[in-house]
């Protein structure tokens, strides 16, 4: 009998902490099918998916949609930023953007800065962020700011940058100011902006404007782009160690589902 209620009292507690566990990951958004990948649903489309749902958002009116790329590091940022948790999982889209999520059950990747090169030579874009914003608005047309002098020190310019954008009235924003303040950013002034889209990017109109050399195709499709750019941007080493937290922690929550 007592062996019995032992057994009884530790199915019991792997249950309780199994949903702990589950309670800790935070809200995922419902209406598209999302993987829940640490707390961050993260939905799995392929380039020409996203195009087609960034279509469908520009046919309708009313409030800006909100574009989010996930990838490792975002999923980590979130464990520590309750804020840019619920900012992710508020998207109106959160395609993956990292082959590392696939450990995590993501079937389909897609490179955040493919996505944008298509955005830019189809819409009308206003370029927000980055010293290189002018080249890209020189290079595939629109209109942009270099935005905030420093966004960690908090927003100085936003009305005036916002009155910019309005005035524009672009398809689609894309802000340069970095994860996770370019997504918060975003979201704070989602209802002041007159943009149909809003999208955070990173450091991609580097890339687009030939200041980062982009790698090679047979790169991309063994997904060792993290290798390609720690390689070339050797500064990003303390990033990639979120990679590893990110494996180690997916590999605990993975034990606690079983």
């Amino acid at each position: 009998m007592m062996k019995w209620e032992n057994e009884k009292m530790v199915k019991w507690e792997q249950k309780v902490m199994k949903n702990e566990a589950r309670l800790s990951r935070g809200a995922v958004k419902r209406g598209d099918d999302r993987t829940n990948v640490l707390g961050v649903g993260v939905t799995s489309a392929s380039e020409s998916q996203v195009l087609a749902k960034i279509d469908g958002f520009l046919a309708k009116t009313g409030k800006m949609k909100l574009i989010v790329t996930v990838n490792p590091e975002f999923v980590m940022l979130a464990q520590d930023d309750p804020e840019f948790k619920k900012i992710l999982n508020s998207a109106d889209l959160a395609f993956a953007d990292g082959v590392g999520l696939k450990l995590a059950g993501v079937k389909e990747i897609v490179p955040g800065r493919k996505v944008v090169e298509a955005i830019v030579r189809r819409y009308r874009v206003f370029y927000l962020g980055s010293r290189v914003a002018s080249e890209m608005a020189k290079k595939f047309g629109g209109q942009y700011d270099e935005g905030e002098k420093s966004i960690r020190a908090g927003e100085q310019e936003s009305e005036r940058i916002i009155t910019k954008i309005n005035k524009y009235k672009p398809d689609i924003l894309l802000v340069a100011y970095g994860a996770p303040w370019q997504e918060k950013w975003l979201w704070a002034n989602r209802h002041k902006l007159k943009a149909k889209i809003g999208m955070g990017v990173g450091g991609t109109f580097d890339y687009l404007t030939g200041h980062v050399l982009l790698p090679p195709e047979w790169v991309n499709k063994m997904g060792l782009e993290w290798l390609w750019r720690l390689v070339h941007e050797p500064w990003r080493w303390r990033r990639q160690l979120r990679l590893l937290r990110f494996v180690l922690l997916l590999g605990k929550d993975f034990t606690l589902d079983k």
